[in-house]
């Protein structure tokens, strides 16, 4: 069965778009409940209308953190739902949000971050990058946790800063490595070759990635 995605979003819908792109091309085995946007007239509503997919727009202006994740809760309550998908969705979540999707430990939510983290979390990944002057950056799909830019990696790609690059330029490449990699780390999850675990020692959870799909 594919794996029922719904996308939360606040801007253009770039990885959005690449998502569904995937879907269509048959190189990602799910399907797209729902989009969720906090932000009126952006462009990942337009995408998710063109594609057919239900849209909503939740704004969370002048609403307290808990009133607008109930309503969009609420919204999500009529779909079924594997795993929330944040697709440049500018929002924190609260653990109380989060707690619906939790499943042996890990929660369902997984986030594309425009850095190697634990390097450059927070809002402005590629823009604190170029800035610092690395040599080489790259991008990460991860699952959520209640702390900032910090759950289990699933993948990651680097790429190099070049000596020519604007930022820009440097983020325009990002972005290209995103719209692969995210229907890629997808495509794990649908293929169920992900083994979550625990490190007592550390105290961190992490993803180990199986080499063949499980029926």
């Amino acid at each position: 069965m594919p794996l029922q995605l719904a996308i939360l979003a606040s801007g253009r819908g770039s990885n959005a778009k690449a998502i569904i792109d995937a879907i269509k091309a048959g190189t990602l085995d799910a399907t797209i409940q729902c989009v969720i946007c906090n932000v009126e007239n952006a462009g990942v509503l337009d995408i998710a209308q063109q594609a057919g997919i239900p849209a909503h727009c939740i704004p969370h202006a002048g609403l307290k953190r808990p009133v607008h994740e109930a309503q969009v809760l609420e919204a999500l309550s009529a779909y079924e739902v594997d795993y929330l998908v944040l697709a440049g969705y500018m929002r924190l979540m609260t653990p109380g949000f989060l707690l619906p999707f939790k499943d042996d430990g890990f929660y369902r939510v997984v986030n594309i971050h425009p850095s190697l983290l634990p390097a450059f979390p927070g809002a402005n990944g590629y823009e604190d990058a170029f800035h610092y002057g690395v040599k080489v950056s790259g991008v990460t799909v991860h699952l959520v946790d209640e702390a900032l830019d910090n759950g289990p990696i699933i993948l990651q790609e680097a790429f190099p800063r070049l000596e020519t690059d604007s930022l820009e330029a440097f983020k325009q490449r990002g972005l290209a490595i995103e719209h692969q990699l995210y229907p890629k780390a997808l495509q794990l999850i649908a293929d169920k070759r992900l083994c979550f675990r625990y490190d007592s020692v550390s105290e961190r959870a992490y993803v180990e990635v199986k080499t063949h799909a499980t029926t």
